[in-house]
């Protein structure tokens, strides 16, 4: 089977104007989705540098605090070494003390404890003189041949 040749002549029918016509206009469609396309990014590049400046300013910002802040930290840290030896040496200093506060209670309770039974040494004395005394004084009043006072005395008596 052959095909039916081809005339030589161009010819303009309805068929060929759709065809050119919706041809051009595929490309004047396409054309204008490329240029609206074309200005969206234009303008959102514009946009996303604006947003990038504005970040990029904000991070500079925080990165000024940042640094005071660090330049705080480390005069805190710089102080911590000096306040822990502090610390440190007033913890020994008050473990001392109370060493030596324990050490001087002992003595104190020693010399109380001494003291108290010389105290009881010499209350007993002192009664036992206190008796030979009002012996010697009765004698004494008996010998002169006075007569006898009723006089009350109190002898010392312990704590």
């Amino acid at each position: 089977m052959q095909f039916p040749e081809r005339s030589k002549k161009f010819e303009w029918n309805f068929n060929t104007i759709v065809m050119l016509g919706s041809m051009v206009a595929g490309l004047v469609v396409t054309s204008v989705g490329w240029g609206v396309t074309y200005a969206d990014m234009r303008n959102d590049n514009k946009d996303m540098q604006k947003q990038i400046s504005e970040i990029n300013t904000r991070l500079d910002k925080d990165a000024i605090d940042r640094k005071a802040q660090f330049a705080d930290v480390q005069q805190q840290l710089i102080q911590i070494a000096p306040l822990t030896f502090q610390t440190t040496r007033a913890t020994e200093a008050g473990a001392e003390n109370k060493k030596a506060i324990e050490l001087t209670n002992d003595r104190i309770d020693r010399v109380i404890d001494t003291l108290g039974k010389k105290l009881d040494t010499a209350i007993d004395n002192i009664n036992k003189v206190g008796t030979q005394v009002q012996v010697l004084s009765s004698k004494l009043e008996d010998m002169q041949g006075k007569p006898e006072k009723s006089i009350f005395r109190m002898p010392i008596v312990k704590p």
